[in-house]
């Protein structure tokens, strides 16, 4: 019986042609859709995470209050004593980095060293000694347009679009002014050595990057630090952030006991994950809604044509199945085999569509694609390049209907048999 299925598979291309190619295509849009989708809003979050707000951000209170004042007075101080606390007592999966948001006046000089130009930037000091994973985490050496990476004291990196601008050379001496940690003017002579492409368009007109150890310098803020930002591996999913964050929430009063001798009475340290931040909740939720609607339509459309196509398979094979309960096999046995039959079709449609869909997930996710124009007025932290991700998720939402879908427009075909005589069905095999 076995053989002959299989025979009648292979031989009879219009029951099993059709159904085969409707389920390989819809398991590969599905599994595409989902995966690029997926790859999009993670590299949004992978982006805004890495520039701004990190997957998780200890900080003090009264500095995010005011944190568009960049507010360096709120600083956290003692950052040796902090960094061994949160090695110590938070999840081992998570990479803490060190940084400062410092917003500065970049004055750029003439040849005489009058000022000839000069503007407001947003800056970030941060680690950008050689091998710092920073340095991969924010890909500076691929973002680079011109110069090179700072390797020695009171360096900088500016905004592509800033140089243009402010008509800066590489090798060029600025000066910095702003506010040191007490209120005082502060002002530092640097030399910028590199000019980066952040693919934002406000980073890329207002942002500057210093060394972390230099900023401290220049704003008077030894063993300080504004913020701390973790991160975490990328098989870590979004929603599992929130539990990562109330873990170290329980660990924090502690660290509010015990705090670091250098610490202000008034510092409350705040533990923040990525959704707590730029209202981020709500740009998931919405992501995820319209993920499902999308997906849902994929899905309803799938299993209505897989569902149809079982449907006319079983109702144009009712001469076979008259000749069948001739021969003696039972009407229960007859269902079994049919089903069993539609399963197999459905199994090597799914299966090829993982192939096809994966196969094109997984050259996005390697090579990307170039939507820099079409997400430039989004005011999103989008990439230019943009990647697919390969996700379980993505197969399953595949799979599931694929195999399922033609099965059951078959179960529902040949239950009919029950009601029909072998006669009458016979006599649509002679009429065939």
């Amino acid at each position: 019986m076995i053989k002959w299925i299989l025979q009648g598979i292979f031989r009879d291309k219009t029951r099993s042609l059709f159904p085969f190619l409707v389920v390989t295509v819809g398991v590969s849009l599905v599994v595409f859709f989902i995966g690029f989708m997926e790859g999009i809003f993670m590299g949004m979050i992978d982006l805004t995470s890495h520039l701004d707000i990190g997957h998780l951000r200890l900080l003090n209170k009264p500095f995010y209050e005011e944190e568009y004042l960049n507010p360096l007075d709120r600083a956290l101080a003692g950052q040796e004593q902090t960094q061994r606390w949160l090695h110590e007592n938070t999840d081992s999966r998570i990479d803490w980095s060190p940084r400062i948001r410092w917003g500065a006046i970049l004055d750029v000089p003439d040849e005489q060293g009058e000022t000839k130009t000069q503007t407001p930037v947003m800056g970030l000091a941060l680690d950008l000694t050689r091998n710092s994973a920073e340095l991969g985490r924010l890909k500076l050496s691929d973002s680079l347009t011109q110069g090179r990476l700072p390797s020695g004291p009171k360096e900088m990196l500016v905004g592509y679009e800033l140089a243009k601008d402010l008509e800066i050379e590489i090798n060029n001496p600025v000066t910095l002014i702003g506010q040191s940690f007490d209120g005082g003017l502060a002002m530092d002579n640097y030399t910028v050595v590199g000019f980066v492409r952040f693919g934002i368009f406000a980073m890329d007109k207002k942002m500057a990057l210093i060394d972390l150890a230099d900023a401290q310098d220049s704003f008077y803020m030894q063993d300080m630090v504004t913020e701390w930002l973790g991160f975490l591996p990328r098989n870590v999913r979004y929603p599992d952030y929130q539990n990562i964050r109330d873990q170290i929430r329980l660990e924090l009063p502690g660290l509010k006991e015990n705090p670091p001798a250098d610490w202000a009475r008034d510092d409350e340290p705040i533990v923040l994950s990525f959704l707590d931040q730029r209202n981020m909740a709500n740009l998931a939720a919405t992501f995820e809604l319209v993920k499902s609607i999308i997906i849902g339509i994929f899905l309803f459309l799938m299993v209505l044509v897989l569902w149809n196509a079982g449907l006319q398979n079983g109702i144009h094979r009712y001469g076979e199945m008259g000749l069948r309960l001739a021969l003696g096999e039972t009407h229960a046995a007859l269902v079994f085999w049919l089903c069993i039959e539609a399963l197999a079709i459905g199994f090597l449609g799914s299966l090829a569509g993982c192939l096809i869909g994966g196969g094109l997930v997984y050259y996005l996710q390697e090579v990307g694609v170039n939507m820099g124009d079409a997400f430039a007025q989004t005011g999103l932290m989008l990439n230019d390049v943009q990647r697919a991700r390969m996700t379980v998720e993505g197969f399953i939402y595949g799979v599931v209907p694929g195999m399922t879908a033609s099965l059951l427009g078959s179960l529902m075909a040949s239950i009919s048999i029950f009601k029909r005589s072998e006669a009458n069905l016979f006599r649509e095999l002679e009429a065939g």
